[in-house]
């Protein structure tokens, strides 16, 4: 059967348990969410722009260099002379002033083409004529059509040495001193050094960076990047696209295969292409979520500790209070409540078993006078010697509790009444030969006994009153004996 304390304490423990984990799980969690969501924000706030500004300075060392040396060549007067004033009589002129240019800027190559002769100029020779009908070539024919106030564009196309490379091309309108247009000269990068660029600056600054133009194209990138070539095609980025391409540059977030992704946009007005900028994980989010563990960790320990003691304490205290509830204070044996509770069990297993059960009432004989004689103190240890004979005197289904001042009941399980009997005047003899040694005297005491066996469906009452009739009997027959009540 179980202990209904027992599982009142366990309940109490357990519900204090997942309160104290709850609590303690909600504050760790906020405070690393709060610790993330500060990192994030100064990831948004400075850390990305200060990428994108870093990046930027640096793109207008590698990058711009070109636009400058295409604007020095298209307003060198030897190229606008060359034209008007020799009217191209010299190629070989053309020639080595571009080789001079690609060895004293270190420049891949450079070009120029006559929008008079439309012949094309390389450092090594006149490649060919560009040609309106010509799809390769409709490239110049755009570039011419541009504004005047619109003096280079910056563009993409095929190596016209190697028609399997990609080149990045600056192509600067040439105009002669009245302001009329008379070729384009520029200077081509090879996009795979570009691509070093990026690469570099990604490892320097542990970002994703690459570049789209306008409409949303992926133009540059790195060798670790494997998304969509389209922007609007990108999961997660997509639905930002047009408001990332209608403005200079912002601070974005989105989702990408289940991490957030920090974005910063940077327009690049020399080239039209945005500067992307992106950052999914910072090194210190893995630190924070250890971090997190190592407290729910140490938390977990600390709250079992906690709570084993709670549970040690908690049952310190049950028990105690347990004991001062069910047994005698001077005696340590059963009290009432106890005994009426044990005699209700025992005598349903009894009746189960159809077993015998017998009680006994022990009274102390001339309690009153030993008192007088000797004090309350004497008294009180004659109480206890003979409270701890009667129990050296029992078996492990016997019990006995205190009823009274001076007063003694014992239940006798699996007893009959002729045997109970025997045991109690045992008892009484081995009381009556023992002796209680105080400081004023030496006081030898004697008990008188009281037997009667249980009847079925007997309650405790009647069972005591037929034992104290018994009782009466044994004191008026002299005392110091026991007495059975049929």
């Amino acid at each position: 059967m179980n202990n209904p304390h027992w599982l009142n304490k366990t309940r109490a423990i357990i519900l204090f348990t997942l309160m104290l984990l709850t609590a303690f799980l909600i504050i760790s969690w906020s405070s690393y969410e709060v610790a993330r969501q500060s990192l994030n924000d100064e990831i948004e706030e400075n850390t990305l722009p200060l990428t994108s500004d870093n990046v930027y300075s640096e793109i207008q060392q590698d990058l711009l260099k070109p636009i400058f040396i295409s604007s020095l060549m298209a307003h060198d007067t030897f190229v606008r002379d060359w034209v008007l004033v020799d009217s191209e009589r010299d190629p070989a002129a053309m020639i080595r002033y571009l080789s001079e240019i690609d060895r004293r800027f270190d420049t891949i190559f450079s070009f120029f083409i006559s929008d008079k002769t439309r012949r094309y100029y390389d450092p090594k020779r006149v490649l060919e004529t560009v040609s309106e009908q010509a799809e390769k070539d409709r490239w110049y024919f755009q570039i011419k059509a541009t504004a005047d106030d619109k003096p280079y564009v910056i563009d993409a196309r095929p190596d016209p040495e190697d028609r399997t490379h990609l080149d990045i091309f600056v192509n600067h309108k040439v105009m002669d001193y009245q302001g009329n247009f008379i070729g384009i000269t520029g200077i081509g990068l090879s996009v795979q050094k570009v691509k070093y660029l990026i690469e570099k600056y990604e490892r320097r600054y542990n970002r994703t960076i690459y570049f789209v133009d306008k409409t949303g194209s992926v133009i540059l990138h790195g060798a670790a990047f494997k998304r969509p070539l389209q922007i609007r095609l990108q999961p997660g980025l997509g639905p930002l696209a047009t408001s990332i391409l209608t403005v200079p540059g912002g601070s974005y977030q989105y989702d990408y295969q289940g991490r957030k992704v920090l974005l910063n946009t940077r327009l690049i007005p020399e080239f039209d292409w945005y500067l992307m900028v992106e950052q999914s994980e910072h090194p210190l989010e893995r630190v924070l979520f250890m971090t997190l563990l190592k407290n729910l960790g140490i938390g977990a320990g600390v709250s079992a500790l906690f709570l084993l003691l709670l549970w040690l304490t908690i049952g310190g205290y049950q028990r105690r209070l347990e004991s001062m509830a069910t047994t005698d204070k001077l005696t340590g044996i059963m009290n009432r409540q106890s005994f009426e509770y044990r005699f209700q069990r025992l005598r349903g297993q009894k009746m189960a078993e159809n077993g015998p059960l017998s009680m006994a009432i022990i009274d102390i004989d001339h309690f009153k006078q030993i008192n007088d004689r000797y004090g309350h103190g004497a008294g009180d240890r004659v109480i206890q010697h003979i409270a701890r004979l009667i129990q050296n005197a029992l078996r492990r289904s016997d019990f006995v509790c205190r009823w009274g001042g001076d007063e003694f009941l014992v239940l006798l399980g699996g007893c009959n009444g002729d045997d109970a009997l025997r045991r109690m005047e045992t008892l009484a003899r081995d009381i009556a030969q023992s002796e209680v040694i105080t400081e004023r005297a030496v006081i030898k005491a004697t008990v008188s006994c009281g037997v009667a066996a249980y009847r079925q469906m007997e309650n405790l009452d009647a069972l005591i009153d037929r034992a104290d009739i018994a009782l009466y009997q044994a004191k008026q027959a002299g005392r110091n004996q026991a007495e059975k009540r049929d």
